[in-house]
């Protein structure tokens, strides 16, 4: 029952993203009411579920004629079922969460119903589907884990703020981005242009945000697929080197690291530019065992993707990884028959060039200050000044060893102990020892970013994203298929996340760092001539959530000014700044709400 009841669950995962795809496509793109669409959605995927049910899940000999009106007449009820409480549950979540949670109920119900009336002639199965259950059985257990880790994170998406500076600026750039029709250059003001970085996670963000709307789900669905993707990567990989068993094992582990794991739903470069590195080392490799030809090509596609997420920066991480592994193991003539080197740059140089020469025409000055402020000056001179969107996080050198510690836990944990066991024993040469180089290459690839920003003055935990596929790799060689140990390490960083995010709905909760619930009450009580005013205190949560409707002013004076002016605004403001205005202006500012470090103020009646 339980085999049957998983491989039914399977195939609705098919069903379900036919009946997904149809209700978002007719809610976003059409303006359908969300409970219709979904009803249109239901239609969609009884379908598919039906179709592949028929002969995967219950390997039914009977006749459609009786099959079918059973099937459809418990869909109908389930239909029933989706309509009712999508109609009561949309009222009080944001319709993508309604829909996960009625599809569960709706789930065990279709399977129950089908299994005891509409297949209840088919009492055993035949040679194909205890096959199909041979096929499964071994890896089914670290599927389940795989598909927990995803719904944790899809579930959570939308359920807490972007935070200040770093995500919600991103998140901003894109939505400007979006607004303007300026694809070229992206935005941190409006009429200011951002140097720090290439376009490509705006990009992603940008056409997201136009699919979905201006929401927190939107624009951090990307780096969900991304994180995807680098899964795929790995586990193609890895089973082409090792097998399927180890495959998923090492993407259960990398989806479990901490930083991956919440980097998985942020808004940021990082896991653009770890995509792009993922890509073109595993291209590479696959490119040296004499794979397809287009191994090697997507090696340099990987490359471009890097370039285009986060600069040159990709080209020093996989080049460490590269030459140092062909350095050690002398494969010279191996990699220059492997890789298409010639035709493979111009295609990455078309691929990249174009937008970096037209950066420069449309904003002179952004060659020099991204190639040697961002790529030079920032890594090499402590506490860096010329910094245009922030301030240089000076650290002592070597810091990126213990942020490594933090991102990769508990795995990083695990593999240190390994180490230090295989010291102990005198049996160092077992950690890099395989006659094909392939646990020399895991180790260069997780070690590359830590070797590189070992002397950085500037880093912060992010940095040791692109080397944690390479962590999932060693860990993975060491540990047996996930069982009840490994399954608690495994959904460590899944549930705590999970428990953090649930204590944020608790209305006290405020250790985000985002001006969300302010701009909320804002909403709620203004009418509509009072604006919301804050000071420039890098808030681009403000921002975002009020869509560029928000009046920054630069200084203490410029508020005086506009308290001075007719009308009742709204302001944010820091409860220390707040604190130490002159008495004639704190008498102008009711308090209404705090959160955090900020207080949203009302325009008293009177006048200064």
């Amino acid at each position: 029952m339980f085999v049957k009841f998983v491989s039914f669950a399977l195939v609705g995962v098919l069903g379900t993203l036919a009946h997904y795809l149809v209700l978002y496509l007719l809610v976003e793109s059409q303006g359908y009411n969300p409970v219709a669409a979904s009803g249109w959605g239901a239609v969609a995927g009884l379908l598919v579920n039906y179709i592949l049910n028929f002969k995967l899940t219950f390997n039914s000999t009977q006749s459609h004629a009786r099959t079918f009106p059973k099937f459809a007449t418990i869909a109908g009820f389930g239909m029933g079922f989706n309509l009712l409480l999508m109609a009561e549950l949309t009222q009080h979540f944001y319709y993508l969460y309604a829909q996960v949670l009625t599809t569960l109920l709706v789930l065990i119900w279709n399977f129950f119903a089908n299994n005891f009336w509409t297949f209840r002639m088919d009492k055993t199965a035949n040679a194909s589907i205890v096959n199909l259950v041979a096929t499964l059985k071994k890896p089914i257990y670290g599927v389940g884990l795989l598909v927990s880790i995803v719904l944790i994170r899809v579930i959570t998406l939308g359920l807490y703020p972007l935070y200040d500076p770093s995500e919600a600026r991103y998140a901003e750039m894109a939505r400007k981005m979006l607004e303007s029709g300026n694809w070229v250059t992206p935005m941190i003001d409006y009429g200011v242009p951002f140097w720090g970085k290439p376009p490509l996670t705006i990009w992603l963000s940008a056409m997201s945000l136009g699919l979905g709307g201006v929401n927190e789900f939107a624009v951090r669905l990307p780096s969900l697929l991304l994180a995807v993707g680098i899964g795929w990567i790995l586990h193609y990989l890895v089973k082409t080197q090792r097998g399927i068993d180890q495959a998923i094992t090492s993407v259960l582990i990398l989806g479990s690291c901490v930083l991956f794991f919440v980097m998985s739903g942020t808004v940021a470069m990082d896991q653009c530019m770890s995509f792009g590195v993922t890509l073109a080392l595993a291209s590479f490799w696959l490119a040296l065992r004499g794979e397809q030809r287009f191994w090697g090509y997507l090696f340099f596609i990987g490359l471009s993707i890097g370039l285009m997420a986060k600069g040159p920066i990709t080209l020093v991480l996989s080049g460490v990884s590269i030459g140092l592994w062909v350095l050690m193991t002398g494969r010279w003539l191996d990699i220059w028959k492997a890789i298409p080197w010639i035709s493979g740059t111009v295609l990455l140089l078309c691929i990249c060039v174009p937008w970096y020469l037209l950066a420069e025409q449309r904003t002179p000055g952004f060659l020099e200050y991204f190639f040697i402020g961002e790529h030079w000056k920032r890594f090499t001179e402590s506490g860096w000044k010329g910094d245009l969107y922030g301030v240089g996080r000076a650290q002592p050198r070597g810091m990126i060893w213990v942020y490594w510690l933090a991102a990769g836990f508990p795995w990083s944990i695990i593999l240190l102990n390994s180490v230090i066991t295989a010291i102990r024993q005198k049996q160092v040469g077992k950690l890099f020892g395989s006659g094909d180089g392939w646990r020399l290459y895991c180790w260069l690839w997780m070690l590359s970013p830590l070797l590189f920003f070992t002397f950085s003055a500037n880093v912060i935990w992010t940095y040791a994203l692109p080397g944690l596929p390479g962590l999932a790799l060693l860990v993975s060689e060491r540990l047996p298929q996930p069982k009840k140990l490994l399954s608690a390490l495994i959904l460590c960083a899944p549930l705590v996340f999970l428990g953090v995010v649930i204590v944020y709905q608790f209305p006290q909760a405020d250790f985000f760092r985002s001006q969300k619930r302010l701009v909320d009450v804002y909403r709620q009580q203004a009418s509509a001539d009072e604006h919301l005013i804050y000071l420039n205190e890098k808030t681009y949560s403000i921002q975002f959530y009020m869509q560029g409707k928000a009046i920054e002013l630069a200084g203490l004076d410029k508020l005086e000014t506009a308290l001075a002016s007719p009308g009742r605004d709204f302001v944010v403001l820091r409860k220390v700044v707040a604190a130490s205005l002159p008495e004639t202006m704190k008498a102008r500012l009711e308090p209404i709400k705090g959160y955090g470090e900020f207080m949203l103020f009302h325009e008293s009646a009177g006048k200064l």
